[in-house]
């Protein structure tokens, strides 16, 4: 959506109550606790338990599952002991789970298991493979100029379509060793085992709120829980099941109901919203809470899009629109 040359200011509204500055747009308010959808991670070496894991615990926090599976189909090997919908992944690029997810929410899935994350980042048409493959196409062969510039951007859409997916999402990751270099007892430099860690980019885990770490007795370690109160960090939980995840979802709704990914695309679609609402729909409350990314179907042409590109579409028809009958009243 083209920038107008000053943002329409956004009205609070809600519980909250403040008093903007003048000539600003940009206020503290009263904080409060949103009723939001889950973002678990679920890692762990091969035989932990990861999948079966993530099954059991989604059983419990939603009526329909949904697995994106990209580890040749083994999540169907748990159909007589789950209820879920399946889609074995026929690639492992980053635009392919987007199309899926839009799939996902179109089909209503509020529960939905990425199996597994690691493959959209080091299996074959990744994000790594496909670095790789920019940069030996350019003339540089420079990866940082070349590769990664043209990936980033489609690693970055990803994530922002599983971040802002209308539903709770769980993604198990494969783990490997990790060492790190250390001065032994005589003087020498000798590698140590410092532990495991996710096979995904290195911050992966910082976009997650719940991190459990599986082993192979099946015993979850919380290694992160953005939920105060809920769990403790450390906190070992023998064979996590379904009250497991339905204790997350319980703590979840505690919280202040907000409006869902279609109710805004209800609301896009309004024939009354102006172009300076939509416009300050997408830079207001959609851009805080992250949902411009979220991958959807356009209800009018059944085009694959993103919410905010949704916007900027719609946005931009209304205002040519309302420029060309401006024009034709002035003649």
């Amino acid at each position: 959506m083209a920038p107008a040359a000053e943002a329409p200011a956004i009205k609070a509204e809600g519980p909250t109550q403040h008093v903007p500055n003048k000539g600003s747009d940009l206020d503290f308010v009263d904080a409060t606790r949103p009723a939001t959808n889950a973002f678990i991670a679920l890692t762990g070496p091969a035989n932990a338990g990861k999948t079966y894991t993530a099954l059991a615990m989604a059983t419990g926090m939603g009526t329909t599952i949904g697995v994106c599976d990209s580890e040749r189909g083994r999540a169907s090997h748990y159909a007589n002991l789950f209820p879920f919908k399946h889609l074995r992944m026929p690639d492992f690029r980053p635009q392919t789970l987007v199309r899926a997810l839009a799939i996902g929410a179109r089909r209503g899935i509020d529960v939905m298991i990425i199996d597994s994350g690691t493959h959209y980042w080091s299996g074959r048409g990744g994000v790594l493979e496909q670095v790789d493959r920019k940069t030996s196409d350019s003339r540089s062969g420079n990866a940082f100029t070349s590769g990664w510039k043209n990936v980033k951007p489609v690693e970055h859409e990803m994530w922002d379509a599983v971040m802002a997916y209308p539903g709770h999402v769980i993604m198990t990751l494969r783990v490997k060793t990790a060492y790190e270099l250390v001065t032994n007892k005589n003087g020498g430099v000798e590698p140590k085992k410092v532990g495991l860690k996710p096979d995904q980019r290195a911050d992966a885990e910082y976009e997650f709120d719940f991190v459990g770490d599986l082993d192979m007795d099946h015993t979850m370690t919380v290694a992160k829980c953005s939920y105060p109160g809920l769990f403790d960090s450390g906190e070992r939980i023998e064979l996590p099941n379904t009250e497991t995840g339905h204790r997350i979802v319980k703590w979840l709704n505690e919280g202040t109901p907000m409006p869902t990914v279609q109710d805004y695309v209800s609301k896009v679609m309004q024939p009354e919203m102006t172009y300076e609402q939509l416009l300050a729909l997408y830079r207001g409350e959609l851009s805080q809470r992250g949902l411009l990314g979220a991958a959807l179907f356009a209800p009018d042409t059944e085009e694959q899009t993103t919410l905010g590109g949704l916007i900027v579409r719609i946005g931009s028809a209304r205002k040519a629109l309302a420029e060309s009958s401006t024009q034709g009243s002035a003649a």
